[in-house]
């Protein structure tokens, strides 16, 4: 991808360069030093505006451009603007432009029914699809999603939970700048708690991405659904989990124990 990068430190310097959207915000810092354009005295302590509880050292750029065309590398000595510039064969979504048309229904829904029916926060959901099992946990912030088998452990702790991807919902006052430029590129902002920030953690956005986690939301909802129904509480404290299961044809919701998923597991 291309980049207009302009250094502001003791003076202003402007350049323009091509980095693979795969490579680091680390390997980026090391080529502006290089080319003269950053004093390596001045890096030390930087953060990624938006991301700041991530490592920049290892951040994919094109982690930093999934709300919008333009990002922020700063410390207390220097602030780095990166504008990623549009050509014919790539925008600020990929490769091609995302339809997150379904995802912004479903997400609404999602809202909707979890204002009718109280989900609290810390509720785990365990979603089967054939042979693909996700957990869904829905938190203060919003939806974390967990791969079965590779990340069991991770989506049962209390805090310091690294998913593979999150939704975080925010109200419209609540959005950064880039955020809001993003949501308003989508759908019109919300005043409710239900515009929604996607972090992909170390992956990339794609159509496939984003049409998988509309799926598993739509599972949720789902179960919420049938539970709000049937009378039950969907409670973090219970030992039960909430489940959709669909194997072939057939699909059940219902309740799981957390031993049944150890036997899975193995």
């Amino acid at each position: 991808m291309k980049l207009k990068v302009k250094v502001r430190d003791t003076e202003l310097m402007m350049d323009k360069i091509t980095a693979d959207p795969d490579s680091t915000v680390g390997a980026l810092i090391r080529a502006l030093v290089e080319k003269n354009l950053v004093n390596i005295n001045f890096t030390g302590g930087l953060k990624v505006q938006g991301l700041e509880d991530e490592d920049p050292v290892s951040l994919p750029l094109h982690r930093l451009f999934e709300t919008g065309g333009r990002a922020e590398i700063y410390n207390r000595d220097m602030t780095v603007t990166l504008t990623r510039r549009r050509t014919e064969n790539d925008n600020p979504a990929g490769s091609k432009l995302l339809d997150y048309s379904k995802f912004m229904e479903t997400v609404d829904k999602f809202h909707g029914l979890a204002r009718t029916k109280t989900v609290r926060a810390g509720t785990l959901f365990y979603v089967q699809q054939q042979h693909r099992q996700y957990f869904v946990r829905v938190d203060d912030a919003g939806l974390e999603f967990f791969h079965f088998r590779n990340q069991y452990d991770e989506a049962f702790r209390e805090t310091g939970r690294q998913p593979f991807l999150a939704v975080e919902l925010k109200t419209r006052e609540a959005l950064s700048a880039g955020e809001l430029n993003w949501i308003r590129s989508v759908t019109f902002p919300s005043k409710e708690k239900k515009n929604p920030v996607i972090h992909a953690g170390r992956g990339r956005l794609s159509q496939e991405v984003i049409d998988g986690i509309n799926v598993l939301i739509h599972r949720i909802i789902v179960i919420i659904g049938r539970f709000r129904t049937h009378g039950e509480a969907l409670d973090a404290e219970t030992p039960h989990i909430p489940a959709y299961v669909q194997v072939g044809e057939e699909c059940s919701v219902g309740y799981i124990t957390k031993e049944q998923l150890e036997k899975v597991k193995k």
